[in-house]
């Protein structure tokens, strides 16, 4: 009986502290968060009013997804269910908005490497934007390098010597961005053009089944760091 009752004392123990790394685990997945910076106004559902352009810290803890702002306001928003399997862009982590009689409602988050989160869907016949909130940063030419090689390397070339096969395609030459009329366009007329686009070139966006991806302002930047270190 004795050795019984020690066994099962033992086991009791064992399932304690399995149990307990468990919870901890779940608590430190369960703090996720990531900051971005959001262009456009936006709503929440479960917000009354529209939320300001802005930076926004984006966490999750369990079934609460809380978005707080640079002035320390907090929205707490109930996630509805798990999403799997999606296209590599989403992957890297992204905030989907569904666009509706003029306005934008935060309908998806996508915490890189991560299921995504489902927090507002609507049917069909209205359109989407993703924001990508990759880890790119003015100072990170690496991170500035990603962003070029996902939007403007297929047309401008790896380097920004050019594409042959895009030119012929386009029935034009286009700029190569390691060129010195280019390169001596200031910072802010490089913003301008990937931004707004020019006579030939639409604003840089990634489109991807039926998404429009628009890079933050800070990715901008880092594609035009990036761009300033190409070379003939």
């Amino acid at each position: 009986m004795t050795r019984t009752i020690a066994r099962f004392g033992t086991a009791a123990k064992l399932l304690t502290c399995l149990a307990s790394a468990a919870f901890a685990s779940a608590l430190v997945l369960g703090q996720t968060h990531r900051a971005i910076e959001i262009p456009f106004p936006f709503s929440v559902p479960a917000g009354k009013t529209p939320l300001p352009a802005g930076s926004y810290t984006i966490s999750q803890s369990w079934d609460i997804l809380l978005l707080e702002s640079s002035t320390g306001e907090k929205t707490r928003q109930m996630i509805i269910t798990r999403l799997s399997g999606p296209n590599s862009f989403l992957q890297s982590g992204s905030l989907v908005f569904d666009s509706t009689d003029g306005r934008k409602v935060l309908s998806e988050v996508w915490f890189p490497g991560e299921d995504g989160i489902l927090v507002y869907s609507l049917p069909k016949g209205h359109t989407r934007t993703v924001l990508s909130f990759s880890d790119l940063s003015v100072n990170g030419h690496a991170s500035g390098k990603s962003a070029f090689e996902l939007t403007c390397a297929r047309c401008h070339g790896e380097r920004g010597e050019g594409n042959a096969d895009a030119d012929r395609y386009f029935g034009l030459t286009i700029p190569r961005l390691n060129a010195p009329e280019v390169q001596s366009k200031s910072d802010t007329e490089l913003r301008q053009i990937v931004t707004t686009g020019t006579q030939n070139m639409p604003p840089v966006e990634v489109e991807d089944s039926g998404f429009r991806h628009r890079l933050p302002p800070q990715d901008v930047d880092a594609v035009i760091a990036y761009l300033r270190t190409l070379k003939p």
